[in-house]
């Protein structure tokens, strides 16, 4: 039973996407959206099956242990776990090799990073499969968490001390909420809960990267499944969070509340995930693809090359990545795929780029750092005319 002081209060931004996310209708959902979401449904287990053998991933899941109550399939393993453990190392498989799908939202005026929303699907298959719900039930839960994921990474400041990962502490919550059945006050005291324990600090992602990069939001998701079936029996949370002041409206200053939480398309955001052609961060994949093309056309050992001039468009978030100092020099994988001089440098020197191109430390590979010392970043805004939604690049050796 909720007080006549609650009611009033879920009547805010948390209630009213409680009751956005029950009211959508998955007969509804259109086509396209439904194609694309088992698209991304596919490649995201593709994900975590490729990232199950990294050390981060399989340590995750070693940590779990084997008490766990077998209810959930862990990606690309004979073995069973508790959905909160699922959902924990599910999704830091699927994450670690920085390969699964992305959006790009606009900012100001320009292309910024809108983050991974299928890093959240992993608590719709551990929801769906603890609650016995239908495929298309799962399917309806991702098409709602993208277009959620998108809108809230939209409406944050992505140069800000927050990481963009903050966003799933209402996203897994909504999914997790859905699929459990929960009603609308219980689903508005999880996305409360959830949403209270979720921002982590942008440092995950910046500077000298650590494993935390692969597992940020996965423990944020764990936590938001967490605070579901907590408000399931009866468990409160601040429901004013997003509308007081000592809340957390301030983590999403770019927008209206209102628009967060305003009803779901039946199509939306999903349509414009991309999958990714390379393994490594998305502003840098049209850098690969031009790196690889180049060394098509050389006539001499990379090696050789007296310098190579990497210019990108003119973008708030190309500026920040390129300025990094930790993806100018990486001493990690996860900094390895963040950072521009390696990806062109061992593109360049192998004439390919996968999952091999990270064996055996390659950033700290005596030739790879030679060449990497040659690449000159710079930013160019006549690039920003070459695509509206993208992030173009030249280079030239």
């Amino acid at each position: 039973m909720t007080t006549k002081r609650e009611e009033e209060d879920i009547a805010g931004t948390v209630g009213e996407l409680a009751r956005n996310v029950l009211a959508f209708e998955t007969a509804r959902i259109t086509p396209a959206a439904f194609a694309q979401a088992k698209l991304l449904l596919l490649d995201t287990i593709g994900c975590g099956i490729a990232g199950m053998r990294e050390d981060t991933a399989r340590a995750v899941a070693e940590a779990i242990g084997t008490s766990s109550p077998q209810e959930c399939v862990l990606i690309g393993r004979n073995r069973k776990v508790s959905m909160l453990d699922a959902v924990l190392a599910n999704g830091a498989a699927i994450r670690v090799l920085d390969l699964n799908d992305y959006l790009i939202n606009m900012a100001g005026g320009e292309p910024e990073t809108g983050g991974h929303p299928s890093d959240n699907i992993p608590v719709a298959l551990a929801a769906g499969a603890v609650r016995s719900r239908a495929g298309l039930e799962i399917l309806a839960s991702i098409v709602v968490a993208y277009e959620l994921y998108a809108r809230l990474q939209q409406a944050m400041d992505r140069g800000g001390k927050w990481d963009g990962v903050s966003v799933s502490g209402l996203v897994a919550t909504a999914i997790a909420g859905r699929l459990m059945g929960l009603d609308e006050a219980r689903i508005a005291h999880a996305l409360a809960l959830g949403l209270a324990r979720a921002p982590p600090p942008a440092i995950v992602r910046r500077g000298h990267i650590s494993s935390a990069k692969s597992i940020a939001n996965a423990l944020v998701a764990q936590s938001g499944v967490q605070a579901a079936l907590l408000a399931e029996k009866g468990v409160t949370g601040p429901l004013a969070i997003l509308d007081n002041e000592y809340g957390l409206r301030d983590l999403f200053p770019q927008s209206d509340r209102k628009w967060i939480a305003r009803p779901f398309p039946f199509d939306g955001a999903i349509l414009r995930a991309h999958v990714k052609t390379y393994p490594c961060v998305n502003t840098g994949q049209s850098a690969v693809a031009t790196a690889l093309a180049l060394r098509k056309m050389l006539t001499c050992d990379p090696g050789a090359l007296a310098k190579i001039e990497l210019t990108m468009a003119d973008y708030r978030v190309v500026e920040r990545q390129q300025t990094d100092p930790g993806r100018i020099r990486p001493r990690s994988r996860e900094s390895a795929d963040h950072s521009f001089p390696f990806i062109v440098a061992v593109s360049l020197i192998d004439g390919t780029f996968g999952l091999a191109q990270y064996e055996n430390e390659r950033w700290h590979d005596t030739h790879v750092v030679a060449l990497m010392e040659k690449i000159v970043m710079t930013r160019d805004n006549d690039l920003r005319n070459r695509t509206a939604d993208g992030f173009p690049c030249t280079i030239r050796a």
